[in-house]
């Protein structure tokens, strides 16, 4: 189930994964936002949910290698042929923010984005972290940018 919303020039998306793991549709909905920019993750265990959303990356991967095999339709063929470098260029890092500034995908706590804001088109939020905080790591991003909350269900 999804929610949507707009908070001060932000969208907003609420996500219950239902009985996936939050790695999985992580993973799915990170697809849809690789090419838009730098992506944020909030999580108590930047290391582990890292490894986990790697794991379900390369699944993405692999499904995606998987239709572009079977299609006969050459555009098609064309899109996917041009999507899949960037599945192995994407750099994940559980670094805290400041040690590397680079990555595509940053892993960190909320204590670490509150010391040293996201500069990223999406954020997700996979832990329970107060309005405030959510308020505070935010207000760095710019317009129009995607904030992904994932709900306990």
């Amino acid at each position: 189930m999804v929610e949507a919303g707009i908070m001060h020039g932000l969208y907003r998306e609420d996500r219950h994964p239902g009985s996936s793991p939050i790695s999985q549709d992580l993973a799915k909905h990170l697809y849809t936002r690789m090419l838009c920019g730098k992506v944020a993750i909030v999580t108590e265990k930047p290391g582990t949910m890292l490894a986990a959303v790697r794991k379900q990356w390369m699944n993405v991967e692999r499904r995606i290698r998987r239709e572009r095999s079977s299609t006969l339709d050459a555009r098609k063929i064309l899109e996917l042929t041009y999507q899949l470098p960037r599945f192995q260029t994407l750099v994940f890092t559980a670094k805290r923010p400041l040690e590397e500034p680079r990555a595509d995908v940053q892993f960190a706590t909320i204590e670490d984005f509150l010391e040293w804001p996201p500069q990223c088109r999406t954020l997700y939020v996979a832990c329970p972290i107060k309005l405030e905080q959510l308020h505070m790591v935010t207000s760095w991003m710019p317009p129009h940018s995607l904030v992904v909350v994932y709900e306990a269900t």
